[in-house]
């Protein structure tokens, strides 16, 4: 099992040395959310907590990620570097591609795509992106990104793009990997075509349904278990060792750290210097 640390609603100056003790204590990476901006009046309904009100406040922190990657590998030398959840669906996929492939460049790929279609029909209006059909199109933008990223010379004919032979330099090393968030049927099916899935915070019950259903999208398409990463949260009755010896069991090899909420869910106040013990705390606990 391979653990990282969300990063998400965490202050950006603080960040560097959240990463550095990542690297230091042996933790596999980091993740970082995506929002562009934070409404002042929450317009759309959140899906991932119990209230429905997102966990975040508008002052919160939510630095572009592949920027933020990009700059935290030039200070680290072996973690990985994960979003999640980026919203490919609400940009253009050669904006994407080209910032993706410069970050894993530059960090010597050490980049992980996690992406997904996004909840918030607000934000994808303010910047003019249709969200109807949003999941048809991320389809079509993530082949275009593989190809655009090969470094090749590559052409596409689809229904959201059109394009004749063209090359975008430089391409990355090696393949970034792409695992795909959400729980839909069309998210497993879309998350089993490619590299991994990225949950959030799951019970043991439900995360058992959740694998079989990946294990037979992966079948359906010829494809097995093997090579193919699972990455999420585990929450539960019983000792935290057990829960990810029982997720192990069920196929899962990533396990993240949540990111640091307050009492309330939300975004947390912790220094810097706190979350730093609490991490070191955990290593002593799970990786030493």
């Amino acid at each position: 099992m391979k653990f990282w640390q969300v990063v998400a609603m965490t202050d950006m100056d603080q960040i560097p040395a959240l990463a550095l003790k990542a690297e230091e204590i042996g933790l596999e990476g980091i993740t970082l959310g995506d929002h562009l901006i934070t409404f002042q009046e929450q317009y759309d309904v959140y899906p991932d907590s119990e209230d429905a009100v997102i966990r975040w406040y508008p002052e919160t922190h939510w630095p572009d990620p592949w920027v933020m990657f990009a700059a935290l590998a030039q200070v680290t030398k072996r973690i990985r570097f994960l979003s999640s959840i980026f919203v490919v669906p609400m940009r253009d996929p050669f904006s994407v591609a080209k910032s993706l492939s410069t970050a894993a460049r530059l960090s010597n790929d050490r980049m992980v795509l996690g992406t997904g279609i996004g909840w918030q029909e607000s934000e994808f209006r303010l910047v003019g992106r249709e969200f109807r059909d949003r999941g048809a199109r991320c389809d079509e933008m993530l082949d275009v990104m593989r190809l655009l990223m090969s470094g090749e010379v590559v052409e596409y004919h689809g229904r959201f793009f059109d394009f004749p032979k063209l090359q975008m330099s430089p391409g990355t090393h090696r393949p970034v990997p792409f695992w795909i968030g959400g729980y839909s049927p069309a998210a497993l099916k879309r998350a089993a075509r490619n590299d991994g899935w990225v949950g959030s915070m799951h019970d043991i019950a439900s995360l058992r349904d959740i694998m079989k259903t990946l294990k037979q999208e992966r079948e359906a398409i010829g494809r097995s278990m093997e090579g193919f990463d699972v990455i999420l949260a585990v929450h539960d009755t019983g000792r935290s060792e057990d829960l990810y010896r029982a997720a192990e069991d069920l196929g899962v090899n990533h396990i993240y750290k949540p990111a640091w909420l307050d009492e309330k869910g939300r975004a947390s106040v912790l220094t810097l210097e706190q979350k730093l013990e609490e991490m070191e705390r955990f290593a002593d606990r799970f990786l030493r």
